[in-house]
C-alpha cells in the first residue's frame, strides 16, 4: 500500500487541481475536489475537463489499486448536471478485470449526492511495473 500512496503523491497535476483522495481499495477509490474560481468556464460553470480530471484522478487510483501498473486506453464521459460552487466527489468502481484489461464506472455527485457526470473507463494493466 505504500506504493499505491507513493503513487498517489506523484499526481502533481491532482495537487494543482486541489483534487484529494479520500479513501481506496481494491478496485475503487473516492476522491474530491472543492470548486474554485480557476475551475470555472468562460459562461461561469464548472469546465467539463475539471469534472473529468476529477474522475480520472480516482479511476486512476482504483485501477491500479491491485499493486499492477494500469494505463489509462479509453474513456468515455457523460455530462448531466451544471455546477459552479461547492464541492465533487467521484467514486470508481471495477466492474470487470482481467489479467490485461479492467473496466471502471465513476460517478461524479454534487455535495447533495446529485449525479452530476459518469464516466466509463479501461485501462491496460501492464505485466511489468507496479503502481
Amino acid at each position: 500500500m505504500d506504493e499505491l500512496k507513493s503513487f498517489i503523491e506523484r499526481d502533481a497535476f491532482a495537487g494543482l487541481l486541489g483534487v484529494e483522495v479520500l479513501d481506496h481499495g481494491d478496485g475503487h477509490a473516492r476522491a474530491r475536489m472543492e470548486i474554485k474560481a480557476h475551475h470555472l468556464n468562460s459562461a461561469g460553470g464548472l469546465h467539463g475537463g475539471a469534472i473529468f480530471s476529477l474522475a480520472d484522478v480516482a479511476f486512476s487510483v482504483a485501477a491500479n489499486s491491485r499493486g499492477t501498473l494500469a494505463l489509462a486506453i479509453n474513456a468515455n464521459v457523460a455530462y448531466f448536471k451544471a455546477v459552479n460552487s461547492g464541492a465533487l466527489i467521484a467514486e470508481a468502481r471495477e466492474v470487470v478485470v482481467n489479467r490485461k484489461l479492467a473496466t471502471y464506472l465513476i460517478d461524479v455527485r454534487d455535495e447533495a449526492g446529485g449525479l452530476i457526470a459518469q464516466v466509463q473507463g479501461t485501462v491496460y494493466r501492464k505485466t511489468t511495473g507496479t503502481a
